[in-house]
């Protein structure tokens, strides 16, 4: 049985936290191997708030309420709703898959797709400012008659003393769907989509770094965000957001390479005898090399001062776990100690690493656990935490795509509303 969430009247500040905890299981299932996800997360949400690693282009954050106007415009029955919005998303795959545009949502599963594109975008429509009420999806489903019939009343009314004071469902300038909607769709936003778009960003990610790529960001192909040059222009809360954020990523790198060092010894041990699978066997010498290079980068930095984790934590009004900080509390000041040249034989680091797994997963643990760890594929969790970036950058040059001079200025010929 999946688990669900039921809102209640919660306040504001309790809003907020449930939303964060909905982006949150959108998330695919990404390997947190020393168990830092809260702290990525926070970062991520700090730096591109409205954002999950599995969107994967713009134009969804119009598909979305195009499909819920045209419903609102011809009512289905109540019990026909999820269905009927189903078949539109459905619709929606179908034509996008049929133009060979590239991040089509369920363009495999079709029908069998459980996680439907609405469910994927609905954290930015709220965010951002496109639904209006600002709460979920399935708050919208319950009372999706009643507010459907109470807006057909307000605009039916002759009474020009009548002053409807609720706020509408969706945003105002809400730009109107393509003529025979979704059939001909595309991920090409036109210069008014853009142009909305840009300012719903801009407006409700003020201070953060979406918020500037939005309005400045038409070069945003750097590899890491860190590395792009618009950066340089942005707000000096917004540039000392992003130099923690790559500090960070930078700094607990070495984590997870140390990790995978001792799993190549400890994968090493247990099968040269058998004579099993000598590539990764060699693992060991490639984790080394690759520490080597970690402690070259990271002997440049100046020691990394775990309190401003903290205080950035406590700014977010994120609660970080108190083995979390620990870890990364012991992790730096043995770094500080014995110099970043110095990690791939510390024992004091090795016990560190190896204890957290253990901490983590239990009897799960790798190198506690003969199976798990001839499961081992040779890469568990390496990387530099790029913290949504790929997708990001993929939302921001669609952004910016609509917005070069010479686009159409319409959303197409004979467009209306829905």
């Amino acid at each position: 049985m999946e688990p669900t969430l039921t809102w209640l009247d919660l306040t504001a500040e309790d809003q907020k936290r449930m939303r964060r905890v909905l982006a949150l299981l959108h998330e695919p299932r990404t390997r947190d191997e020393m168990g830092l996800a809260r702290l990525r997360d926070t970062f991520s949400d700090a730096l591109f708030p409205g954002t999950t690693t599995i969107q994967t282009r713009l134009r969804y954050v119009l598909f979305i309420p195009w499909i819920y106007r045209h419903l609102e415009a011809r009512p289905p029955a109540p019990d026909q709703l999820s269905s009927r919005a189903r078949q539109s998303e459905l619709a929606l795959i179908g034509s996008l898959a049929s133009t060979g545009e590239q991040g089509v949502i369920g363009i495999r599963a079709r029908g069998s797709l459980k996680r439907l594109p609405s469910s994927v975008y609905w954290w930015p429509l709220v965010r951002w400012g496109l639904f209006r009420p600002g709460r979920s999806q399935g708050w919208y489903h319950a009372r999706f008659h009643a507010l459907t019939g109470r807006r057909k009343r307000v605009e039916r009314s002759d009474d020009p003393g009548v002053i409807w004071s609720r706020e509408p469902t969706w945003h105002p300038s809400l730009p109107r769907a393509p003529e025979r909607f979704p059939e001909g769709a595309s991920f090409e936003l036109t210069r008014a989509e853009a142009e909305f778009l840009q300012g719903r960003i801009t407006e409700s990610c003020a201070g953060t770094l979406l918020g500037w790529l939005a309005q400045e960001g038409a070069g945003a192909s750097a590899g890491s965000f860190w590395d792009n040059p618009s950066v340089e222009g942005a707000s000096a809360d917004v540039r000392d957001c992003v130099e923690l954020a790559r500090r960070f990523s930078l700094h607990v790198e070495g984590m997870a390479l140390l990790y995978n060092l001792l799993l190549a010894e400890r994968y090493a041990e247990r099968v040269a005898s058998a004579g099993q699978d000598p590539g990764r066997k060699r693992s060991r010498e490639r984790y080394r090399k690759r520490l080597e290079a970690w402690e070259a980068r990271a002997s440049a930095e100046q020691p990394f001062d775990p309190v401003t984790l903290w205080v950035f934590a406590a700014d977010q009004r994120t609660r970080i776990p108190s083995p979390q900080r620990r870890f990364v509390e012991r992790w730096s000041r043995r770094l500080d100690e014995i110099g970043a040249r110095g990690v791939a034989d510390d024992g004091a680091l090795r016990r560190l690493v190896a204890d957290r797994e253990i901490q983590l997963k239990r009897n799960r643990a790798r190198l506690a656990n003969t199976t798990r760890l001839l499961e081992w594929g040779g890469n568990a969790g390496v990387g530099r935490m790029n913290f949504r970036w790929g997708t990001v950058r993929r939302l921001v040059e669609d952004l910016h795509a609509g917005l070069r001079p010479g686009l159409r200025t319409a959303t197409a010929p004979g467009s209306v509303r829905s």
